[in-house]
């Protein structure tokens, strides 16, 4: 009883705030008696301090815990500081305080301790730990990822596995182009496709079913509908700013149509006999695909060929020069490495300005593909995930010319200012080769190389409005109300407008003579709204609109010579919509699977490959374009180019036609010559 009693007055006095604090002696006392105890009793006295007990600790007050060397030279360290107490210190490292008492007697031996295991630290060499088969398990990644989209019905089980890592490690000793580091070599060779190497790759790379994979899944996805699969994108897209949501689409773009006449033109308009020119064994068509925001914004474009690495442009860099990212696949078409490519291109942007974009694609295969090797644990149904990007998919069934921002208009404009700077370049070279009697004649092949192209479509691309991408956006109905009401719905419907048709084309001189012919339908109207007109009726773009400064400029061609037309592939003259689709339902998108194209690609990651032979032996061995295939053209000089602006400046201030703008217009061409003034300093410099 009086044991009791005395343990309820150490209680009260830990609670009384006139009570007298315990003392160092007690406390010691009390905590060596709870360290030593395997059980405490439930006292008053340890019922209050669980409740004291400081939040963090872990431990059950009362046992034991030791402290590691680091851990005894930071209390030696924090002891010293002579900011903390024993008993705070005791709390803060869940030990008694004797504990801590005793750790600070012995202060030098510690710090000598601690200072000698860093010094041997130090000096201790640490070696990597090198994986030599890290590109046959990347390879044979991707080829899953890939079977999984193209042949759902395939069944992968571990054996299966197996045996594809054996033939893929065989063709990557067989490749000629490798250059493969000895131990890789060695690895590869000796590779027998074990079960512990086969429970490796599922930890490096996710496990995989031996059942039917993602069968089910893309069923599921089939059978949505695309006004459920509406509602569930604009809940996901309900809080999302309009910079940070994007879309993209690819799109097959003809430089060199089969029609396009083969035979040179001479002076006189005719073939020229005994004039031959080097035809360049291209197919004169690329893949280009288009990546434009909500905000209106546009990304790089990315190109793709067949030349792995064209000469005309060696030493360019085409992102730096064009905005272009070039990219090449066996048939030209966009497969999954090239979509992966330009994935993580849209995502270094979004890693830069630290946002998150939510990309919206149709479901072609090899977007499927490429988001399935990003986020091999992705959903096609709901969405793949990598870095700072969310990839969303849109259902087979899904009608791009109906619900795609791009096939809304953004494509077709592109398209017409494409096919207005290819003839006009076309066109005035024609020109000068008749009035200069040049006796090479012209051949219209020789300008349709890769960096004429590639500037034209330069060129397309900054013509590309912003409203215009904006309008698409809202007609397309991807976009969620929230979004829709934080756009500039005035200056988007503004835009769109129709705007009148354009003056007709200056008459040209009486005797018809091609060469008293100063201008041509360049001088066409080109208001800078014109690709962003678009009817007031449901807010669609007009065709007629889209291409009418292609439509002005072919209408002055055939006054002009109506034979050039024909000898670059132009049919019909009268309409311009035939033309810029000339390419029809051309296919862009490569359903199956190269494996030669997937290990080269991850053996060029890696820096295994040799590309300077690759380039040399697909050169030699396919009808590429070279420096004989194209055309000399002469730069102007920066006085003829003065010479120019001042001529304009002169016709803008002097004449009498209605011309709106007229002041703008020279000051831009005050602009322009200072540009050319101050490029042309440099230059002497």
């Amino acid at each position: 009883m009086q044991l009791l009693m005395a343990q309820q007055a150490d209680a009260a006095g830990l609670l009384g705030a006139a009570a007298p604090q315990e003392t160092d002696s007690e406390a010691a006392k009390d905590d060596d008696e709870a360290a030593e105890a395997d059980e405490p009793p439930v006292t008053m006295v340890t019922a209050v301090r669980s409740v004291l007990r400081p939040v963090g600790s872990f431990l059950p007050m009362g046992r034991r815990m030791r402290l590691t060397l680091g851990q005894k030279r930071e209390v030696v360290d924090l002891a010293a500081s002579k900011k903390f107490t024993h008993r705070e210190l005791a709390e803060k490292f869940h030990v008694g305080r004797t504990t801590i008492t005793n750790i600070c007697r012995q202060e030098d031996l510690i710090r000598t301790e601690t200072d000698s295991a860093d010094a041997t630290k130090k000096k201790r060499k640490t070696t990597k730990c090198t994986y030599d088969l890290r590109v046959l398990d990347e390879c044979l990644h991707k080829w899953r990822m890939e079977v999984k989209v193209s042949s759902p019905d395939t069944k992968l089980t571990g054996t299966v596995l197996q045996q594809k890592a054996m033939d893929i490690a065989c063709k990557i000793l067989r490749e000629p182009y490798a250059a493969l580091p000895e131990k890789v070599a060695h690895a590869l060779s000796k590779f027998t496709a074990s079960n512990g190497w086969l429970d490796g790759y599922r930890t490096r790379f996710g496990s995989f079913s031996n059942k039917q994979l993602h069968g089910g899944e893309q069923s599921v996805i089939k059978n949505v509908d695309i006004q459920t699969r509406l509602r569930e994108l604009h809940h996901s897209l309900s809080n999302v700013e309009v910079q940070d949501i994007w879309t993209g689409s690819e799109f097959a773009v003809i430089y060199k149509p089969s029609s396009l006449a083969p035979a040179p033109v001479g002076p006189s308009g005719n073939g020229s006999e005994g004039s031959t020119a080097t035809e360049s064994g291209g197919n004169g068509r690329y893949t280009v695909s288009l990546f434009v925001s909500a905000a209106g914004e546009k990304f790089d474009m990315q190109v793709i060929g067949v030349d792995r690495n064209p000469l005309l442009l060696e030493g360019i860099d085409t992102q730096q020069m064009y905005d272009i990212q070039y990219g090449y696949s066996k048939t030209g078409w966009q497969v999954a490495h090239t979509t992966v490519s330009m994935l993580k291109s849209l995502n270094a942007l979004a890693r830069s300005r630290k946002r998150t974009f939510r990309v919206i694609l149709d479901s072609a295969v090899p977007h499927v593909k490429a988001a399935m090797i990003l986020d091999s644990q992705g959903d096609q149904r709901t969405f793949f995930v990598y870095d700072h990007l969310q990839i969303y998919f849109l259902p087979p069934n899904f009608k791009a010319p109906r619900f795609h921002p791009c096939h809304l208009g953004v494509i077709q404009a592109f398209k017409a200012r494409f096919r207005y700077e290819l003839i006009e370049t076309l066109f005035t070279n024609y020109r000068q080769s008749v009035i200069s009697q040049d006796p090479r004649g012209f051949h219209p092949r020789r300008h349709l190389h890769t960096r004429n192209v590639f500037h034209w479509l330069y060129v397309a691309l900054h013509s590309l409005d912003k409203h215009l991408i904006q309008n698409c956006w809202v007609n397309s109905g991807l976009l969620p109300t929230q979004v829709i009401a934080s756009l500039d719905m005035r200056a988007i419907l503004t835009s769109s407008s129709v705007i009148g048709a354009p003056p007709s084309a200056a008459t040209n001189g009486s005797n018809g003579n091609l060469a008293s012919t100063a201008t041509t339908g360049s001088t066409s109207g080109q208001a800078g709204g014109t690709v962003a007109a678009v009817t007031a009726q449901g807010g669609f773009p007009n065709p007629a609109v889209l291409y009418r400064d292609l439509q002005q400029l072919l209408a002055d061609i055939a006054q002009l010579a109506p034979d050039f037309l024909r000898w670059i592939g132009v049919s019909d003259p009268t309409n311009a919509q035939a033309y810029v689709e000339l390419e029809g339902n051309a296919s862009v998108t490569d359903p199956g699977i190269d494996e030669v194209q997937i290990i080269r690609g991850v053996l060029q990651k890696h820096g295994f490959l040799s590309t300077k032979k690759l380039d040399a032996a697909s050169h030699a061995a396919g009808p590429y374009e070279t420096f004989d295939d194209v055309a000399a053209e002469l730069c102007p000089r920066h006085e003829e180019v003065l010479a120019s602006i001042e001529i304009l400046k002169k016709y803008l201030r002097l004449s009498q036609d209605t011309i709106p703008s007229r002041v703008d217009a020279i000051v831009q061409l005050n602009e322009i010559k200072k540009t050319v003034g101050a490029a042309a300093i440099v230059r002497d410099v």
